[in-house]
């Protein structure tokens, strides 16, 4: 048993380093230059938008919010009971799920249309 373990340290003492614990050859990289070393002119915080996105997501947002209000109160008040039952909730469910739907597709139709 010792002599195998002599054997194994030998072994293990006389080798070299592996293939795999040498370092790779670095690869060859680009680094691009800047034109300017000024710093661009701070003019507001955010840019202007050159199309007309936040309007189209406004006007879509509530025109169909609103008919979707309409149309979830309209159809909380449908049931055949005699008891009117309380449709806010319903209401406003409906204005969340048409304002969103609304809100999307006008404010991507809005982004097709250019500001001048």
């Amino acid at each position: 048993m010792r002599s195998l373990l002599l054997v194994l340290i030998l072994a293990a003492a006389g080798s070299g380093p592996l293939t795999g614990q040498r370092l790779a050859v670095a690869y060859p990289h680009w680094d691009p230059e800047l034109q300017s070393d000024a710093p661009a002119p701070f003019t507001s915080l955010s840019p202007k938008a050159t199309d007309h996105r936040w309007e189209g997501l406004l006007i879509g947002g509530a025109a169909v919010g609103l008919l979707g209000a309409i149309m979830g109160n309209a159809f909380c008040g449908s049931d055949d009971s005699a008891a009117r039952p309380n449709c806010l909730w319903p209401t406003i469910e409906g204005f969340a799920i048409g304002a969103t739907v609304g809100g999307v597709t006008g404010g991507l139709l809005g982004s097709l249309i250019p500001k001048k």
